[in-house]
């Protein structure tokens, strides 16, 4: 007796459709997958090249560096850089947007400010300075409200201002 190809097919149970659907799907999942593996190659799980960013206030009196993409309840980096000559007076002063520091912890800030007030919505940093020397201050954070976008305003001594987002994944 000779077997049609039908006739095999429904031995096997071969279903061209549910076979091209599968493949389908399968090829969706490997590309779900690699589109994951680039992102984090790429820093999207944090660090980077589109996981570190950096602003500048548009009259050059600072830049921000920060992390772009952080966990909730993980650990955040902010750094302030000011030239040389930002000092006036003795000291330079940095303004952080209320909103953006209570949702985050701040852990530690280096170098340890002179004084902290607030003011119109803003914490105001203090920090002593020579009038020729450069000054680094970085915050350490910890994201602590939950997921979100998270953007906020930082402003010099100077007027200066740079605005920055953040992305917290739960």
């Amino acid at each position: 007796m000779r077997l049609r190809k039908s006739d095999i097919a429904d031995l096997v149970s071969e279903q061209p459709s549910f076979q091209v659907r599968e493949w389908r799907i399968d090829r969706i999942g490997w590309l779900v997958m690699g589109l994951i593996v680039i992102a984090g190659l790429l820093g999207v799980w944090g660090g980077g090249l589109a996981g570190d960013a950096t602003v500048s206030a548009g009259d050059g009196s600072m830049s921000v560096s920060y992390d772009r993409f952080v966990r909730n309840l993980g650990e955040s980096t902010l750094v302030a850089e000011f030239p040389p000559g930002s000092a006036e007076e003795g000291s330079v002063s940095l303004a952080l947007d209320q909103a953006y520091l209570t949702s985050n912890e701040v852990q530690s800030v280096t170098p340890e400010p002179d004084s902290v007030t607030a003011r119109d919505g803003r914490f105001v940093y203090e920090f002593s300075a020579a009038g020729d020397a450069a000054l680094t201050v970085r915050f350490d954070l910890r994201p602590s409200s939950g997921a979100g976008v998270r953007t906020a305003t930082i402003e010099s001594g100077s007027g200066g201002q740079a605005s920055l987002w953040q992305f917290v994944y739960p």
